[in-house]
């Protein structure tokens, strides 16, 4: 798990400032992480967690959210995670604040630069929230984006 997001759930201040509304979710997340243990490895930005897989740190949905880029033979690919969760805000309207993010404007900052990198390194992106299996492109379009299908 990346260290900013264990750090983050392992710590008994979080459920007095997530809010209300999330206090529930920190404390379960709190208990499992709990349960987990010495199971659970620390990672950081940029290392690789797998051969090939490497971590991308993507902060704003949650304060140590990440991302994967993985390097194949035949091009790159993100997996994005919560770091884009649907394609109308995620993509055509990147910037714009989104509720399920618990940092609303460094989710849009990060949404943008994530966008920007896929874009620029021609990269196909995994997601766990777009349409058709989550699998395709991001291209630009009208000073936004646009997700494509892979088909």
């Amino acid at each position: 798990m990346g260290a900013g997001e264990l750090d983050y759930w392992s710590d008994p201040e979080t459920v007095n400032t997530i809010g209300a509304a999330r206090q529930a979710f920190a404390i379960g997340a709190a208990r499992r992480l709990e349960m987990l243990g010495d199971m659970v490895e620390r990672f950081e930005d940029g290392d690789e967690v797998l051969p090939g897989v490497s971590a991308v740190l993507t902060p704003g949905h949650t304060p140590g959210h990440m991302a994967f880029a993985v390097a194949g033979d035949s091009g790159a690919l993100m997996i994005l995670g919560d770091a884009i969760g649907n394609h109308h805000v995620g993509f055509e309207a990147p910037g714009l604040p989104s509720g399920s993010d618990q940092d609303q404007g460094l989710a849009a900052q990060t949404r943008l630069a994530l966008l920007d990198r896929i874009v620029a390194d021609d990269m196909t992106v995994v997601g766990y929230h777009l349409p058709g299996g989550g699998i395709g492109r991001a291209e630009r379009m009208d000073g936004a984006y646009r997700f494509v299908q892979a088909g």
